[in-house]
């Protein structure tokens, strides 16, 4: 799974669901903000009234079909979106944050081009026409890039997708959101799962959603060991921009991952650390993936999912 320093486009299509539904959430939207220790720091996006926590994993669901090596449980990443473009072509991933909010990498709606973008929770098999428990599709209201994004050379890879209504979170096991990061995770060993190719040359894209676990690196490991390749012994890595994880071979996200969340796991949530955003080539031995480094756009986040 991981996107290389070049970007190609996904001509990969999801099969379209048969029962999906875009149901209003009773949930509201604006989130109801409690002073800590009620609600933690990282936490402020999902204390919400009622029992809904974010970046909580549920059991697998009992009618689903048991994953092959290397695949996710259905629903093990509740908050995983997928990004689809006209006629079901994948499109990339992100990560829901409230229930009208997804996060993703902001090179994947400068491609695509957002206001034909529509968002699928819940999915799992991209070949099936329904899921144990239905999905559910949502058309993009709005869409904010960062003002600071660069598509030359990613900085600032950031952009939030409206959703068209409020995803009724706590309805189902595998719909749920991400919390967002607060602390570092340098050291961690986290997960980063998908659809993207297999493979870097010869790869395919997925049908259903892989995971593989990957150990966030500091800027200065990631650095250095970038500097080994073609970028050269003078690059020198954006650690506002960018996290990066992995370096053990065959471990990494490919072609497509685009936007897909790399989420570590604190106190028994689960926390998006980064985006897939760029790397060179695909689980090369010590060459780290590239991921947008949410914790640095916590505050544009919370101030534009304040925006109308």
């Amino acid at each position: 799974m991981l996107c290389p320093f070049f970007f190609h486009s996904l001509p990969s299509a999801f099969a379209p669901v048969s029962q999906l539904s875009q149901t209003s959430s009773p949930i509201s939207p604006t989130p109801n903000i409690v002073t800590p220790p009620t609600c933690a720091a990282g936490l402020d996006r999902c204390c919400y009234p009622g029992p809904f926590q974010c970046g909580l994993q549920y059991p697998a669901v009992a009618a689903a079909k048991a994953p092959a090596a290397g695949q996710a449980y259905y629903g093990e990443y509740p908050w995983q979106a997928v990004l689809l473009g006209p006629g079901d072509i994948y499109v990339g991933s992100g990560a829901l944050i409230d229930p009208l909010n997804v996060i993703t990498a902001a090179h994947r709606i400068s491609e695509s081009g957002a206001r034909a973008l529509r968002v699928r929770l819940g999915e799992w098999d991209a070949s099936a026409a329904s899921e144990p428990i239905p999905a559910l599709e949502y058309t993009v209201s709005k869409f904010f890039v960062h003002p600071s994004y660069n598509a030359a050379n990613l900085q600032n890879d950031i952009a939030m997708l409206r959703l068209s209504s409020a995803v009724p979170l706590g309805a189902t096991p595998t719909i749920t959101t991400a919390c967002l990061p607060a602390t570092s995770f340098v050291g961690t060993t986290c997960w980063v799962s998908g659809w993207g190719k297999n493979d870097f040359v010869s790869g395919s894209y997925q049908a259903i959603q892989k995971k593989v676990d990957v150990a966030v690196r500091s800027p200065a490991d990631c650095q250095t060991a970038l500097r080994t390749t073609r970028l050269g012994s003078t690059f020198v890595l954006d650690a506002t921009s960018f996290v990066c994880a992995g370096g053990e071979a065959g471990k990494d996200a490919c072609t497509g991952d685009g936007g897909s969340p790399l989420v570590c796991s604190l106190g028994g949530r689960y926390f998006v650390v980064g985006l897939v955003a760029w790397g060179i080539g695909c689980g090369t031995s010590n060459i780290p993936g590239v991921y947008v480094n949410v914790a640095s756009y916590v505050p544009w986040i919370t101030s534009t999912v304040s925006l109308a």
